[in-house]
């Protein structure tokens, strides 16, 4: 197979942050590593040009990618930039990322990988989505501290480290708000220069210990030895969350506003506040009485690891992969009709799970006998979080479509066509006409499940749409996904 190209258009220096840099990293790191050219692209400050030279040596930076689209066309144009230049029409496939309404441009692949995002999604229209922070991408240089253990310490460690740049100087007041508080504290202060003189007055007057230091080419592994970070409310917090590091947040822009909410809401961070941050001492002294128990400490790193994956890169570069591969298909209804499973089907839908075809794909390879099929489809058809529905074509079953909630918004999918229909082109039809009839609130994501050996069910959830989820588990089942944002449905009659 020719080797594939990459370009990378990101914005990252004083005006813009480094958080797109920080993303676009991750997913470079992903791509290089499986045998992509790589191209970055953009308006890089020194600073920031000089760290993705350090963070992704084997990756060609060239300034102005958009002033010559034509000359080695990319397969892929991956953006992560609020800054919207008028992307030229190609072969390529674009990727974009974007936080809530800012970033949001036409694109094959949407990405907007923020606590809640699919609640709010702008991009819902994309041909394709990945939402919420299993899309966060993570750099290799923060998933490799994640399973590091560290010794607690007599005394709270603490790391105050507000963005890339700290353009609004709340690195000295988030200092002085730590200085008034009693729990005793080390603190080390990753020391924006413009603001050294001020910082270095607030050390010495300190009563804890203050140590600054300058900005970090490891700052993960720096992290690591910490037991809290003082910070913006910015990408920075995925790395974080992903070590299963506390935090504690301050809000310091509107594009920051959706996710402080998010996480201090769903009890992932301690809330400092939002701009102009005039109340930050009653916020501190908060966070000072709930330091007192450290079981708080341990309940924000555990939601956080579990939160995080680490994946997010895995997975964009994995649906780049496959939508060059595979691009979704449209399927043609065939008149099919959906209704609700009964007890009368029993016997048909015994007779389709015993089928050899059928068992190969099954997690389950064994035979079900009619007693322990009776007693499972009762079951099913009693439980709030499963539906079973029966596809028809001419008041004839052509297959089943199981829904299994797995919590949250997520909804596992089964799907059985029936021996007699196999090989007439029905089963993403099928499988669509499932997706309509799941009658659940909100947003849903989709999941299957399918044996690295099952080809064709492969392809066809593929050409459905369903993104990469999870590598193979031990079993060999991989998880692929897609958001559906469809509106409620009635339920449907029995």
């Amino acid at each position: 197979m020719p080797q594939r190209r990459l370009v990378v258009l990101c914005h990252a220096g004083a005006e813009h942050g480094m958080g797109h840099l920080m993303r676009s990293v991750a997913v470079i790191e992903e791509a290089l590593a499986r045998g992509w050219s790589v191209r970055l692209s953009g308006s890089l400050t020194p600073p920031a040009r000089a760290l993705a030279e350090r963070l992704v040596p084997q990756a060609r930076l060239v300034g102005d990618w958009l002033g010559d689209p034509g000359k080695e066309a990319p397969d892929v144009l991956h953006v992560d930039s609020y800054v919207t230049p008028s992307l030229p029409e190609g072969p390529w496939l674009v990727s974009n990322m974007q936080d809530g309404p800012f970033g949001v441009r036409a694109a094959d692949l949407a990405i907007d990988a923020n606590l809640g995002a699919e609640e709010r999604l702008v991009a819902a229209d994309a041909p394709s989505v990945l939402a919420g922070v299993s899309a966060m991408a993570i750099r290799e240089q923060v998933r490799r501290q994640r399973d590091v253990v560290v010794d607690a310490g007599e005394r709270l460690r603490v790391l105050v480290v507000v963005g890339g740049t700290d353009p609004f100087g709340l690195t000295t007041v988030a200092v002085a708000g730590l200085g008034t508080m009693r729990t005793p504290l080390d603190v080390t202060v990753v020391t924006p220069p413009d603001q050294r003189p001020a910082l270095s007055r607030l050390a010495e007057s300190s009563p804890h210990r203050v140590d600054l230091v300058p900005f970090l080419d490891d700052l993960p592994a720096v992290a690591r030895r910490h037991d809290l970070v003082v910070g913006a409310a910015g990408t920075s917090v995925w790395d974080f969350a992903c070590m299963g590091l506390p935090m504690a947040l301050l809000c310091v822009a509107d594009n920051q506003q959706a996710g402080y909410e998010a996480l201090v809401g769903r009890g992932l961070a301690f809330g400092l506040g939002h701009p102009p941050h005039d109340d930050l001492d009653e916020r501190f002294r908060a966070l000072d009485a709930a330091l007192a128990d450290r079981a708080l400490l341990a309940g924000l790193r555990d939601r956080g690891r579990e939160l995080v994956d680490g994946l997010g890169a895995w997975r964009i570069v994995s649906a780049w992969e496959q939508l060059l591969d595979v691009p979704p298909g449209s399927a043609d209804d065939h008149g099919l009709t959906v209704r609700r499973a009964t007890l009368d089907d029993a016997r048909l839908l015994l007779d389709w799970r015993n089928d050899p075809q059928t068992r190969r794909g099954s997690r389950s390879t064994d035979e079900v006998a009619w007693e322990d099929h009776a007693a499972w489809l009762g079951g099913v058809l009693a439980s709030p979080s499963r539906r079973l529905l029966v596809v028809e074509k001419e008041g004839s079953p052509v297959g089943t479509v199981r829904w299994d909630h797995l919590g949250g918004r997520d909804w596992e999918v089964s799907i059985t066509v029936a021996p007699a229909a196999r090989g007439r082109g029905l089963a993403l039809s099928i499988l669509r006409a499932g997706e309509s009839a799941l009658d659940v609130d909100g947003p849903a994501r989709l999941v299957s499940a399918v044996h690295a050996d099952n080809a064709a069910s492969r392809r066809l959830f593929q050409r459905a749409g369903y993104l990469p989820l999870t590598p193979p588990d031990g079993q060999g089942f991989a998880t692929s996904s897609r958001w559906s944002f469809a509106p409620v449905r009635d339920r449907l009659p029995s």
